[in-house]
């Protein structure tokens, strides 16, 4: 009963933080499309300049949107800006703002703490607040900048179809920093891991086994592909359309798919853990690659130690850990260092370690083999 009230308090006090967030950036915005748009001359015609203010096109909620008030999921407001002018009317491009990099690089260091944090005992207990700080600011108050949108962002740029630099520095900097503290980011600092693991409540558990997990990677997989023919096709991010995490924050989608997917996601996340994160997300799935290049940061045991017991499997809800057959394998790349299996280790032989010929990315947790446990 306490859990369920608590849970009530919290979700009252996030729509609450939903809706002055909506409604600030609801002023921002309209503030932009006023002063962004200027007349050449005094005899341009009024209706002319209402018409042209009012189209959908160039609204303050399009692609248009100022570096200020990119909210990366929530907005398409990655296009180019560039100037445009049709009679007397002028859409002239902004100086280069640096608000989204500075958060990128705030996220980053924010990311390197957790990673210090995750390997100590006593610091581990502290990801519940890194989780609630990350969906407060990042999700609520922010909207973004995320790291679907970076990635996204950083593909265009290798093509030769995004010049903005400021919208690949949290995806370019993650890299090195899940290779040296693993999927750290995807643990501690992700808001949209964050919504679904609030959500999950645990009673009724499927996709559990070893090959269910198979399975949602190579939906990822597929997901993956797809999203980067899109990108190379349509050479514009059209995820913003139709995002879930977009129309739970803004309370708002422009069509019906936005309303079922989130429907989607919220059933999906009471049961499984973080479903997005295991079948969709393509961030998730590059850093998951990481952690196969030799001194990857990864989690490693040493079987001289390890009693064969399943406590770290029951309590990877990620299902890293996976048990079948009476056996345990843990396999790195669906880890997000989230360090429940360390914490309950009885012999604390789950470590970090480096990626290399006496750690892998996929081991057995065999157990010792004189005592028979399995």
């Amino acid at each position: 009963m306490k859990v369920l009230i608590g849970l009530k308090q919290l979700i009252g006090v996030l729509l609450l933080f939903i809706v002055l967030t909506t409604s600030a950036q609801n002023d921002g915005f309209s503030t932009f499309s006023e002063d962004s748009i200027v007349k050449k001359s005094q005899s341009a015609n009024s209706s002319e300049f209402d018409e042209f203010s009012e189209s959908e096109e160039f609204s303050g909620d399009n692609e248009f949107n100022s570096d200020e008030f990119e909210s990366d999921e929530f907005s398409g407001g990655d296009a180019e800006f560039s100037e445009f002018s049709e009679g007397d009317v002028t859409l002239e491009k902004p100086p280069v703002s640096y608000n989204r990099a500075y958060w990128a690089l705030a996220i980053l260091l924010y990311t390197i703490l957790a990673g210090i944090f995750v390997r100590f005992n006593f610091t581990r207990k502290l990801r519940p607040l890194f989780l609630l700080a990350t969906l407060v600011i990042l999700g609520f108050y922010r909207g973004g900048p995320g790291i679907i949108s970076s990635l996204q962002n950083t593909y265009l740029y290798i093509i030769g179809f995004n010049d903005k630099w400021q919208t690949i520095i949290l995806f370019l900097g993650l890299l090195p920093i899940t290779y040296f503290f693993g999927k750290v980011f995807c643990g501690w600092a992700c808001y949209l891991g964050a919504i679904q693991e609030f959500l999950y409540i645990g009673k009724v558990k499927i996709l559990q086994t070893e090959k269910a997990q198979k399975v949602m990677r190579i939906i990822r997989i597929v997901i993956f592909a797809i999203l980067i023919i899109q990108l190379t096709v349509a050479k514009m991010i059209l995820w913003n359309k139709i995002g879930p995490f977009k129309v739970a924050i803004n309370l708002f989608s422009p069509n019906i798919t936005g309303y079922i997917l989130l429907a989607v996601l919220l059933i999906s996340s009471l049961f499984i853990h973080r479903p997005f994160c295991k079948m969709v997300c393509p961030a998730g799935l590059v850093f998951g690659w990481i952690s196969k290049i030799p001194g990857a940061s990864i989690l490693g045991i040493d079987n001289t130690k390890c009693t064969g017991c399943k406590t770290c499997s029951t309590s990877c809800k990620i299902n890293a850990i996976t048990r079948d057959n009476k056996v345990s394998k843990l396999d790195n790349q669906e880890c997000i260092m989230c360090g429940d299996c360390m914490s309950s280790c009885n012999v604390k032989t789950i470590k970090t370690r480096r990626n290399g010929k006496k750690h892998k990315e996929k081991i057995v947790l065999k157990g010792i083999k004189n005592l028979n446990i399995k």
